[in-house]
């Protein structure tokens, strides 16, 4: 009996078909002023908007107390296409299962040949 190894757009497609989430990503992009002959840098860009994802949640802590404040102690994982290029201190907004969040890209990604995962942090991490 012969098996049947998987195409390259199999394995593809079963690895986006997990991807419930979308994300826009913002960030900063170097734009030449013509009056002025200058680059200048455009803060809150938006560099790609509407991109298949999921984001993950690895491992969730208890809530811990730290200057008087609660924090939520919890490892979140995105998972996105390899070509999508997300740089240090983009924002990225994600919505997954209704619910809109706000995270920045805190670690170098893993890449993969069919997908590529980051750490991320919640913006709004204080409760």
């Amino acid at each position: 009996m012969r098996i049947k190894t998987p195409t390259a757009i199999q394995i593809q497609n079963a690895i986006t078909s997990m991807w419930n989430g979308r994300m826009t990503v913002y960030g900063n992009k170097s734009v030449f002023n013509e009056v002025t002959k200058i680059t200048e840098i455009e803060n809150d860009v938006v560099l790609a908007k509407d991109i298949p994802c999921r984001i993950s949640f690895k491992t969730i802590s208890k809530v811990s107390e730290q200057d008087g404040a609660f924090k939520t102690a919890q490892e979140i994982k995105l998972f996105c296409a390899p070509e999508i290029e997300i740089a240090e201190g983009s924002r990225l907004v994600i919505t997954q299962n209704d619910i809109t969040n706000t995270y920045e890209k805190s670690g170098t990604p893993a890449m993969y040949t069919y997908h590529q995962e980051i750490i991320l942090s919640l913006v709004e991490e204080w409760v």
